[in-house]
Protein backbone atom coordinates (compact mmCIF):
# COMPACT_ATOMS: atom_id res chain seq x y z
CA UNK A 1 0.00 0.00 0.00
CA UNK A 2 3.05 2.28 -0.89
CA UNK A 3 0.71 4.47 -2.64
CA UNK A 4 -1.34 5.22 -0.13
CA UNK A 5 -0.17 8.71 0.28
CA UNK A 6 -1.69 11.39 2.97
CA UNK A 7 -3.18 13.46 -0.11
CA UNK A 8 -4.62 10.33 -1.88
CA UNK A 9 -6.26 9.18 1.52
CA UNK A 10 -7.58 12.81 2.28
CA UNK A 11 -9.04 12.47 -1.43
CA UNK A 12 -10.43 9.39 -0.80
CA UNK A 13 -11.99 10.21 2.29
CA UNK A 14 -13.91 13.16 1.26
CA UNK A 15 -15.40 10.75 -1.59
CA UNK A 16 -16.32 8.37 1.20
CA UNK A 17 -17.90 10.94 3.58
CA UNK A 18 -19.79 12.35 0.49
CA UNK A 19 -21.19 8.85 -0.31
CA UNK A 20 -22.30 7.87 3.26
CA UNK A 21 -24.34 11.16 3.29
CA UNK A 22 -25.74 10.55 0.09
CA UNK A 23 -26.66 6.59 1.27
CA UNK A 24 -27.77 7.86 4.08
CA UNK A 25 -30.05 10.94 2.40
CA UNK A 26 -31.60 7.29 -0.03
CA UNK A 27 -32.74 5.40 2.89
CA UNK A 28 -33.79 8.11 5.31
CA UNK A 29 -37.78 7.49 4.22
CA UNK A 30 -37.29 4.41 4.76
CA UNK A 31 -37.17 4.88 8.09
CA UNK A 32 -39.49 7.88 9.04
CA UNK A 33 -41.76 6.50 6.67
CA UNK A 34 -44.64 6.25 8.85
CA UNK A 35 -43.79 9.68 10.64
CA UNK A 36 -43.73 11.74 7.43
CA UNK A 37 -46.73 9.99 5.96
CA UNK A 38 -49.11 11.36 9.39
CA UNK A 39 -48.32 14.70 9.37
CA UNK A 40 -48.19 14.92 5.25
CA UNK A 41 -51.00 12.72 4.58
CA UNK A 42 -50.37 9.87 2.20
CA UNK A 43 -50.80 6.63 1.63
CA UNK A 44 -52.46 3.79 3.51
CA UNK A 45 -54.29 3.98 6.61
CA UNK A 46 -54.64 1.31 9.19
CA UNK A 47 -55.74 0.23 12.65
CA UNK A 48 -53.36 1.13 15.89
CA UNK A 49 -53.25 0.73 19.78
CA UNK A 50 -53.87 3.61 21.54
CA UNK A 51 -51.05 3.96 23.78
CA UNK A 52 -52.33 6.22 26.06
CA UNK A 53 -55.49 3.99 26.98
CA UNK A 54 -55.79 2.58 30.37
CA UNK A 55 -57.74 -0.90 30.84
CA UNK A 56 -57.70 -3.58 33.63
CA UNK A 57 -56.29 -6.78 33.88
CA UNK A 58 -59.80 -8.24 32.71
CA UNK A 59 -60.20 -5.98 29.73
CA UNK A 60 -56.58 -6.92 28.34
CA UNK A 61 -57.50 -10.49 28.33
CA UNK A 62 -60.62 -9.79 26.10
CA UNK A 63 -59.27 -6.82 24.43
CA UNK A 64 -59.56 -6.69 20.26
CA UNK A 65 -56.79 -6.97 18.31
CA UNK A 66 -56.42 -3.12 16.68
CA UNK A 67 -54.50 -4.89 13.84
CA UNK A 68 -57.60 -6.89 12.93
CA UNK A 69 -59.92 -4.23 11.97
CA UNK A 70 -60.23 -3.29 8.07
CA UNK A 71 -61.79 -0.09 8.27
CA UNK A 72 -61.98 3.25 10.48
CA UNK A 73 -65.38 2.23 11.47
CA UNK A 74 -64.74 -1.04 12.93
CA UNK A 75 -61.35 0.45 14.20
CA UNK A 76 -63.15 3.78 15.90
CA UNK A 77 -65.78 1.44 17.43
CA UNK A 78 -62.92 0.37 19.82
CA UNK A 79 -62.40 2.71 22.46
CA UNK A 80 -58.39 1.25 23.13
CA UNK A 81 -57.90 1.55 18.79
CA UNK A 82 -57.52 4.37 16.33
CA UNK A 83 -57.02 5.09 12.67
CA UNK A 84 -54.09 6.09 11.36
CA UNK A 85 -51.45 6.27 8.21
CA UNK A 86 -49.50 3.88 8.49
CA UNK A 87 -46.66 5.13 6.29
CA UNK A 88 -47.76 2.36 3.93
CA UNK A 89 -49.03 1.87 0.32
CA UNK A 90 -48.77 2.71 -3.09
CA UNK A 91 -48.01 6.27 -2.64
CA UNK A 92 -44.67 5.56 -0.15
CA UNK A 93 -43.56 2.59 -2.95
CA UNK A 94 -43.45 5.17 -5.35
CA UNK A 95 -41.79 7.47 -3.13
CA UNK A 96 -39.34 4.94 -2.07
CA UNK A 97 -38.58 3.14 -5.38
CA UNK A 98 -39.85 4.05 -8.41
CA UNK A 99 -39.31 7.88 -8.02
CA UNK A 100 -36.00 7.51 -7.01
CA UNK A 101 -34.35 4.16 -8.71
CA UNK A 102 -35.34 5.54 -12.17
CA UNK A 103 -34.17 9.01 -11.69
CA UNK A 104 -31.11 6.99 -10.46
CA UNK A 105 -30.06 4.32 -13.29
CA UNK A 106 -31.06 7.05 -15.89
CA UNK A 107 -28.81 9.95 -14.59
CA UNK A 108 -26.24 8.30 -13.81
CA UNK A 109 -25.36 6.59 -17.17
CA UNK A 110 -25.59 10.40 -18.49
CA UNK A 111 -23.19 11.73 -16.35
CA UNK A 112 -21.00 8.82 -16.49
CA UNK A 113 -21.10 9.30 -20.56
CA UNK A 114 -20.33 13.23 -20.11
CA UNK A 115 -17.55 12.40 -17.63
CA UNK A 116 -15.54 10.01 -20.25
CA UNK A 117 -17.20 11.54 -23.74
CA UNK A 118 -15.52 15.20 -22.20
CA UNK A 119 -12.82 13.37 -20.53
CA UNK A 120 -10.09 16.16 -20.85
CA UNK A 121 -12.90 19.44 -20.50
CA UNK A 122 -14.76 18.36 -17.22
CA UNK A 123 -13.67 17.89 -13.97
CA UNK A 124 -15.11 14.90 -11.90
CA UNK A 125 -14.42 16.57 -8.73
CA UNK A 126 -16.50 18.98 -9.52
CA UNK A 127 -18.84 16.78 -10.92
CA UNK A 128 -19.24 15.47 -7.27
CA UNK A 129 -19.30 18.74 -5.20
CA UNK A 130 -22.20 19.47 -7.70
CA UNK A 131 -23.44 15.74 -6.91
CA UNK A 132 -23.12 15.84 -3.32
CA UNK A 133 -24.43 19.78 -2.78
CA UNK A 134 -27.57 18.51 -4.65
CA UNK A 135 -28.50 15.47 -2.67
CA UNK A 136 -27.80 17.69 0.79
CA UNK A 137 -29.78 20.25 -0.23
CA UNK A 138 -32.81 18.21 -1.29
CA UNK A 139 -32.53 16.08 1.73
CA UNK A 140 -32.65 19.27 4.01
CA UNK A 141 -36.02 20.65 1.68
CA UNK A 142 -37.19 17.34 2.80
CA UNK A 143 -37.48 18.43 6.38
CA UNK A 144 -39.09 21.39 5.50
CA UNK A 145 -41.64 20.00 2.82
CA UNK A 146 -45.56 20.02 3.13
CA UNK A 147 -46.89 17.79 0.53
CA UNK A 148 -46.54 14.62 -1.47
CA UNK A 149 -45.24 16.19 -4.93
CA UNK A 150 -42.54 18.09 -2.85
CA UNK A 151 -41.19 15.01 -1.61
CA UNK A 152 -41.42 12.88 -4.74
CA UNK A 153 -39.65 15.65 -6.64
CA UNK A 154 -36.95 16.45 -4.01
CA UNK A 155 -36.67 12.32 -4.08
CA UNK A 156 -35.99 12.70 -7.75
CA UNK A 157 -33.06 15.09 -6.84
CA UNK A 158 -31.41 13.09 -4.04
CA UNK A 159 -31.16 10.23 -6.97
CA UNK A 160 -29.61 12.71 -9.81
CA UNK A 161 -27.04 13.95 -7.03
CA UNK A 162 -26.31 10.34 -5.87
CA UNK A 163 -25.77 8.75 -9.24
CA UNK A 164 -22.60 10.53 -9.50
CA UNK A 165 -21.09 9.10 -6.55
CA UNK A 166 -20.29 5.43 -7.60
CA UNK A 167 -18.90 5.71 -11.33
CA UNK A 168 -17.29 9.16 -11.22
CA UNK A 169 -15.51 8.26 -7.64
CA UNK A 170 -14.63 4.64 -9.51
CA UNK A 171 -12.74 5.76 -12.16
CA UNK A 172 -10.96 8.30 -9.65
CA UNK A 173 -10.33 5.81 -7.41
CA UNK A 174 -8.72 3.50 -10.03
CA UNK A 175 -6.19 6.29 -11.55
CA UNK A 176 -5.36 7.30 -7.70
CA UNK A 177 -4.41 3.69 -6.53
CA UNK A 178 -1.68 1.14 -8.03
CA UNK A 179 -3.68 -2.46 -8.33
CA UNK A 180 -1.93 -2.53 -4.99
CA UNK A 181 -3.87 -0.95 -3.30
CA UNK A 182 -7.30 -0.38 -5.58
CA UNK A 183 -9.18 -3.03 -3.60
CA UNK A 184 -8.49 -1.06 -0.18
CA UNK A 185 -9.65 1.77 -1.33
CA UNK A 186 -13.11 0.83 -3.12
CA UNK A 187 -13.78 -0.96 0.27
CA UNK A 188 -13.03 1.88 2.18
CA UNK A 189 -15.18 3.86 -0.60
CA UNK A 190 -17.59 1.58 -0.58
CA UNK A 191 -18.10 1.75 3.22
CA UNK A 192 -20.84 4.50 2.45
CA UNK A 193 -23.69 2.38 1.32
CA UNK A 194 -23.03 0.16 5.21
CA UNK A 195 -22.67 3.27 7.54
CA UNK A 196 -25.32 5.09 5.37
CA UNK A 197 -27.93 2.12 5.75
CA UNK A 198 -27.24 1.95 9.27
CA UNK A 199 -27.13 5.61 10.33
CA UNK A 200 -30.81 6.18 8.60
CA UNK A 201 -31.86 3.89 11.38
CA UNK A 202 -30.34 6.14 13.86
CA UNK A 203 -31.64 9.41 12.21
CA UNK A 204 -34.40 7.73 11.23
CA UNK A 205 -35.93 6.10 14.85
CA UNK A 206 -33.71 7.67 16.99
CA UNK A 207 -33.22 11.25 16.38
CA UNK A 208 -37.47 11.45 15.66
CA UNK A 209 -38.12 10.34 18.82
CA UNK A 210 -35.96 12.93 20.28
CA UNK A 211 -37.96 15.80 18.55
CA UNK A 212 -35.51 17.83 18.09
CA UNK A 213 -36.49 22.08 19.12
CA UNK A 214 -40.14 20.54 18.18
CA UNK A 215 -39.58 19.29 14.76
CA UNK A 216 -39.63 15.65 15.24
CA UNK A 217 -39.42 13.53 11.59
CA UNK A 218 -38.30 16.73 9.87
CA UNK A 219 -34.88 17.05 12.08
CA UNK A 220 -33.14 13.81 10.87
CA UNK A 221 -33.67 15.61 7.00
CA UNK A 222 -32.02 18.50 8.09
CA UNK A 223 -29.39 17.34 10.33
CA UNK A 224 -28.36 14.65 7.75
CA UNK A 225 -27.80 17.31 5.22
CA UNK A 226 -25.41 19.81 6.73
CA UNK A 227 -22.57 17.61 6.07
CA UNK A 228 -22.96 16.99 3.09
CA UNK A 229 -22.99 20.85 1.83
CA UNK A 230 -19.78 21.32 3.46
CA UNK A 231 -18.24 18.39 1.62
CA UNK A 232 -19.21 20.00 -1.75
CA UNK A 233 -17.27 22.96 -0.81
CA UNK A 234 -14.64 21.28 0.08
CA UNK A 235 -14.42 18.68 -3.15
CA UNK A 236 -14.84 21.82 -5.41
CA UNK A 237 -12.02 23.91 -3.56
CA UNK A 238 -9.60 21.60 -2.34
CA UNK A 239 -9.07 18.89 -4.31
CA UNK A 240 -8.00 18.75 -8.05
CA UNK A 241 -8.97 15.89 -10.89
CA UNK A 242 -6.00 13.97 -11.42
CA UNK A 243 -6.28 13.22 -15.38
CA UNK A 244 -3.42 14.21 -17.35
CA UNK A 245 -4.57 16.41 -19.60
CA UNK A 246 -1.47 16.14 -21.54
CA UNK A 247 -2.20 12.13 -22.72
CA UNK A 248 -2.88 13.25 -26.56
CA UNK A 249 -4.58 9.26 -26.86
CA UNK A 250 -6.53 10.00 -24.29
CA UNK A 251 -7.84 12.96 -25.87
CA UNK A 252 -8.14 12.02 -28.81
CA UNK A 253 -10.27 9.36 -28.10
CA UNK A 254 -12.56 11.18 -25.64
CA UNK A 255 -12.96 13.98 -28.49
CA UNK A 256 -13.88 11.16 -31.37
CA UNK A 257 -17.42 9.42 -30.51
CA UNK A 258 -17.13 6.52 -33.08
CA UNK A 259 -13.98 5.65 -31.27
CA UNK A 260 -15.48 6.08 -27.62
CA UNK A 261 -18.67 3.79 -28.49
CA UNK A 262 -16.43 1.34 -30.30
CA UNK A 263 -14.08 0.97 -26.96
CA UNK A 264 -17.03 1.08 -24.86
CA UNK A 265 -18.87 -1.97 -26.93
CA UNK A 266 -15.37 -3.81 -26.52
CA UNK A 267 -15.08 -3.36 -23.32
CA UNK A 268 -18.89 -3.83 -21.94
CA UNK A 269 -19.50 -6.09 -23.78
CA UNK A 270 -16.72 -8.90 -22.90
CA UNK A 271 -17.71 -12.38 -21.81
CA UNK A 272 -15.77 -11.63 -17.99
CA UNK A 273 -17.90 -8.12 -17.67
CA UNK A 274 -21.41 -10.30 -19.56
CA UNK A 275 -21.27 -13.20 -16.61
CA UNK A 276 -20.02 -10.73 -13.88
CA UNK A 277 -23.41 -8.94 -14.35
CA UNK A 278 -25.30 -12.17 -14.42
CA UNK A 279 -24.01 -13.07 -11.10
CA UNK A 280 -24.34 -9.25 -10.16
CA UNK A 281 -28.25 -10.04 -11.10
CA UNK A 282 -28.72 -12.47 -8.64
CA UNK A 283 -26.35 -10.83 -5.63
CA UNK A 284 -28.31 -8.02 -6.14
CA UNK A 285 -32.04 -9.19 -5.87
CA UNK A 286 -30.80 -10.98 -3.24
CA UNK A 287 -29.22 -8.11 -1.08
CA UNK A 288 -32.29 -5.55 -1.70
CA UNK A 289 -34.57 -8.83 -0.70
CA UNK A 290 -32.78 -8.17 2.65
CA UNK A 291 -33.01 -4.76 2.79
CA UNK A 292 -36.65 -4.20 1.59
CA UNK A 293 -37.80 -6.94 3.89
CA UNK A 294 -35.52 -6.34 7.16
CA UNK A 295 -38.36 -4.37 9.35
CA UNK A 296 -40.96 -6.18 7.91
CA UNK A 297 -39.68 -9.87 8.95
CA UNK A 298 -38.64 -8.21 12.30
CA UNK A 299 -42.23 -6.97 12.76
CA UNK A 300 -43.97 -10.06 11.56
CA UNK A 301 -42.05 -12.33 13.65
CA UNK A 302 -40.84 -10.32 16.64
CA UNK A 303 -42.70 -7.32 17.05
CA UNK A 304 -41.60 -6.31 20.03
CA UNK A 305 -37.97 -6.70 19.45
CA UNK A 306 -36.07 -3.29 18.70
CA UNK A 307 -34.15 -3.69 15.35
CA UNK A 308 -32.30 0.28 15.70
CA UNK A 309 -29.02 -0.35 17.30
CA UNK A 310 -28.85 -3.98 15.99
CA UNK A 311 -29.36 -3.21 11.91
CA UNK A 312 -26.97 0.02 12.76
CA UNK A 313 -24.27 -2.46 14.28
CA UNK A 314 -24.55 -5.26 11.79
CA UNK A 315 -24.38 -3.33 9.07
CA UNK A 316 -21.15 -1.24 10.58
CA UNK A 317 -19.43 -3.48 12.04
CA UNK A 318 -19.92 -6.35 9.65
CA UNK A 319 -20.53 -4.77 6.41
CA UNK A 320 -18.03 -1.96 6.83
CA UNK A 321 -15.33 -4.85 7.88
CA UNK A 322 -16.28 -6.99 5.69
CA UNK A 323 -16.12 -4.76 2.31
CA UNK A 324 -12.48 -3.46 3.65
CA UNK A 325 -11.42 -7.09 4.04
CA UNK A 326 -12.67 -7.84 0.44
CA UNK A 327 -10.63 -5.38 -0.42
CA UNK A 328 -7.48 -5.88 1.17
CA UNK A 329 -7.25 -9.62 0.93
CA UNK A 330 -8.18 -9.63 -2.90
CA UNK A 331 -5.00 -7.03 -3.02
CA UNK A 332 -2.55 -9.49 -1.63
CA UNK A 333 -4.00 -12.48 -3.72
CA UNK A 334 -3.80 -10.77 -7.16
CA UNK A 335 -0.12 -10.04 -6.37
CA UNK A 336 0.68 -13.96 -6.19
CA UNK A 337 -2.45 -15.43 -8.13
CA UNK A 338 -3.50 -12.35 -11.03
CA UNK A 339 -6.80 -11.11 -11.18
CA UNK A 340 -9.15 -14.06 -11.43
CA UNK A 341 -8.14 -14.79 -7.43
CA UNK A 342 -10.16 -11.55 -6.74
CA UNK A 343 -13.76 -13.54 -8.45
CA UNK A 344 -12.27 -16.95 -6.76
CA UNK A 345 -12.14 -15.07 -2.87
CA UNK A 346 -15.39 -13.16 -3.77
CA UNK A 347 -17.47 -16.78 -4.85
CA UNK A 348 -15.87 -18.63 -1.41
CA UNK A 349 -17.04 -15.36 0.60
CA UNK A 350 -20.94 -15.10 -1.12
CA UNK A 351 -20.92 -19.56 -0.46
CA UNK A 352 -19.98 -18.93 3.13
CA UNK A 353 -22.22 -16.03 3.90
CA UNK A 354 -25.47 -18.41 2.49
CA UNK A 355 -25.66 -20.57 5.22
CA UNK A 356 -25.42 -17.41 7.45
CA UNK A 357 -28.40 -15.68 5.94
CA UNK A 358 -30.24 -18.51 6.59
CA UNK A 359 -29.41 -18.28 10.59
CA UNK A 360 -30.69 -14.98 10.57
CA UNK A 361 -34.54 -16.29 9.03
CA UNK A 362 -34.42 -19.35 11.50
CA UNK A 363 -33.10 -18.15 14.51
CA UNK A 364 -34.85 -15.54 17.24
CA UNK A 365 -32.91 -12.43 17.87
CA UNK A 366 -30.65 -11.22 19.34
CA UNK A 367 -29.22 -14.73 17.94
CA UNK A 368 -30.48 -13.37 14.28
CA UNK A 369 -28.21 -10.46 14.56
CA UNK A 370 -25.10 -12.39 15.27
CA UNK A 371 -25.88 -14.36 12.09
CA UNK A 372 -26.89 -11.23 10.59
CA UNK A 373 -22.99 -9.59 11.55
CA UNK A 374 -20.65 -12.23 10.50
CA UNK A 375 -23.17 -12.33 7.17
CA UNK A 376 -22.36 -9.27 6.29
CA UNK A 377 -18.93 -9.57 7.18
CA UNK A 378 -18.66 -12.63 4.37
CA UNK A 379 -20.92 -11.47 2.03
CA UNK A 380 -20.30 -7.49 1.37
CA UNK A 381 -16.84 -7.95 0.38
CA UNK A 382 -18.51 -8.20 -3.34
CA UNK A 383 -18.92 -4.95 -3.87
CA UNK A 384 -15.57 -3.64 -3.06
CA UNK A 385 -14.24 -7.00 -5.01
CA UNK A 386 -16.92 -6.05 -7.95
CA UNK A 387 -15.78 -2.64 -8.57
CA UNK A 388 -12.09 -3.39 -8.46
CA UNK A 389 -12.09 -6.29 -11.30
CA UNK A 390 -14.16 -3.74 -13.48
CA UNK A 391 -12.64 -0.88 -13.38
CA UNK A 392 -9.17 -3.27 -14.17
CA UNK A 393 -10.45 -5.06 -17.17
CA UNK A 394 -12.07 -2.26 -19.05
CA UNK A 395 -10.60 0.32 -21.02
CA UNK A 396 -9.38 3.72 -18.67
CA UNK A 397 -10.96 6.07 -20.95
CA UNK A 398 -14.45 4.37 -20.57
CA UNK A 399 -14.09 2.98 -17.08
CA UNK A 400 -17.03 5.21 -15.42
CA UNK A 401 -19.71 4.79 -18.14
CA UNK A 402 -18.62 0.90 -17.80
CA UNK A 403 -19.29 1.28 -14.21
CA UNK A 404 -22.71 3.14 -14.63
CA UNK A 405 -24.04 1.08 -17.16
CA UNK A 406 -23.30 -1.82 -15.07
CA UNK A 407 -25.08 -0.26 -12.47
CA UNK A 408 -28.04 0.74 -13.88
CA UNK A 409 -29.12 -3.09 -15.36
CA UNK A 410 -27.49 -4.26 -12.06
CA UNK A 411 -30.83 -2.13 -10.82
CA UNK A 412 -33.43 -2.38 -12.91
CA UNK A 413 -33.03 -6.06 -12.16
CA UNK A 414 -32.39 -6.10 -8.72
CA UNK A 415 -33.72 -3.32 -7.99
CA UNK A 416 -37.27 -4.86 -9.01
CA UNK A 417 -36.90 -8.64 -8.83
CA UNK A 418 -37.41 -8.39 -4.83
CA UNK A 419 -41.25 -7.97 -6.03
CA UNK A 420 -41.42 -11.96 -6.52
CA UNK A 421 -41.14 -12.37 -2.55
CA UNK A 422 -45.09 -11.24 -2.23
CA UNK A 423 -46.43 -13.81 -4.45
CA UNK A 424 -43.81 -16.78 -3.12
CA UNK A 425 -45.36 -15.71 0.16
CA UNK A 426 -48.88 -16.51 -1.15
CA UNK A 427 -47.67 -19.80 -2.54
CA UNK A 428 -45.97 -20.95 0.62
CA UNK A 429 -48.36 -19.39 2.83
CA UNK A 430 -44.88 -18.32 5.16
CA UNK A 431 -43.30 -15.26 4.53
CA UNK A 432 -39.95 -16.75 5.94
CA UNK A 433 -40.21 -19.65 3.49
CA UNK A 434 -40.09 -16.91 1.09
CA UNK A 435 -37.18 -15.13 1.88
CA UNK A 436 -35.35 -18.56 2.08
CA UNK A 437 -35.47 -19.20 -1.31
CA UNK A 438 -34.64 -15.30 -2.58
CA UNK A 439 -32.23 -14.07 -0.27
CA UNK A 440 -30.10 -17.21 0.53
CA UNK A 441 -31.05 -19.18 -2.67
CA UNK A 442 -29.91 -16.68 -4.88
CA UNK A 443 -27.17 -15.93 -3.12
CA UNK A 444 -25.55 -19.13 -3.70
CA UNK A 445 -26.53 -19.51 -7.54
CA UNK A 446 -24.44 -16.07 -7.32
CA UNK A 447 -21.29 -17.46 -5.93
CA UNK A 448 -20.73 -20.32 -8.74
CA UNK A 449 -21.82 -17.84 -11.38
CA UNK A 450 -19.02 -15.13 -9.93
CA UNK A 451 -16.49 -18.78 -10.10
CA UNK A 452 -17.56 -18.72 -13.78
CA UNK A 453 -16.72 -15.30 -14.08
CA UNK A 454 -13.25 -15.94 -13.65
CA UNK A 455 -12.62 -18.70 -16.15
CA UNK A 456 -12.41 -15.71 -19.40
CA UNK A 457 -9.37 -13.85 -17.06
CA UNK A 458 -8.13 -16.81 -16.14
CA UNK A 459 -7.50 -18.06 -19.77
CA UNK A 460 -6.87 -14.56 -20.97
CA UNK A 461 -3.81 -14.29 -18.44
CA UNK A 462 -2.66 -17.82 -19.75
CA UNK A 463 -2.17 -16.63 -23.17
CA UNK A 464 -0.79 -13.58 -21.88
CA UNK A 465 1.91 -15.53 -20.22
CA UNK A 466 2.73 -18.16 -22.57
CA UNK A 467 2.89 -14.88 -25.23
CA UNK A 468 5.36 -13.25 -22.16
CA UNK A 469 7.40 -16.28 -22.43
CA UNK A 470 7.32 -17.14 -25.58
CA UNK A 471 9.22 -13.26 -26.83
CA UNK A 472 11.84 -13.48 -23.65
Amino acid sequence: MGDMTVSKLYFLSLMTLSYIVGELTHFLINTTSREVAREVEFGEKSCFVNGSFVSDEEEDKERFDCSEAKNETHCGSEKHCYWEYSGLGIQYQVLAGPSFILVFIFSAVFLAILSDWLYDKLSRTLMLSVGTATFSTACLLMGLAGQYWQLVILRMMIAAGLSVCRPVSGGLIAELFSASSRGVANGIFSWGVYYGYGLAFVFGIYITRADVLGYGWRAPYVLAALPGLVLAVLLATTVKDPRQKDTEATAKASSDGRAYFRTLARSFLSPSMLILLLAAFFRHTAGYCWAYNTRLFFQTYYPDFDIGLWTFSASVFGGSFGVFAGGFFSDRLVQVLGLPSRLWLLSACTLLAAPLAVGTLYFSPPGAFGCLIVYYFFAETWFAVLFTVIVEIVDPEVRSTCIAIFLFLMNLVGGNLPVIVAPLRSYFNDYRSALYLVWPGFLTISAFIFLLSSLPLWIREKKINKQYSVNK
